[in-house]
């Protein structure tokens, strides 16, 4: 991973202490629970980001609803394949 500055943590840092936490969560939780809970956050704070960065939320609405949607695609997918990758590996050890 690069070098962070000074205080500016790294998108993954950042990601790893969510995950750390919905990890925790699941000892008391069902995983689909902490999923849709982290989704709702995720889509509280991303509405909040869209109307930091707009004088016009109602006008750009559309514009910010398929920019992190595609963002989202995007992880999501890349994230997927590693798990593909892994169940992959996993049966062929058991093979």
């Amino acid at each position: 991973m690069a070098k962070e500055k000074d205080n500016e943590m790294s998108i993954y840092t950042m990601a790893d202490k969510f995950i750390a936490l919905a990890n925790e969560l699941v000892d008391t939780q069902d995983v689909g629970r902490i999923g849709t809970a982290m989704r709702y956050a995720t889509a509280r704070f991303n509405a909040h980001e869209a109307s930091l960065k707009t004088e016009d939320l109602e006008k750009e609405k559309g514009d910010a609803l398929e920019w992190f949607s595609e963002q989202f695609r995007t992880m999501l997918l890349e994230n997927l394949d590693v798990h593909v990758e892994q169940q992959k590996a996993e049966r062929d050890m058991d093979n």
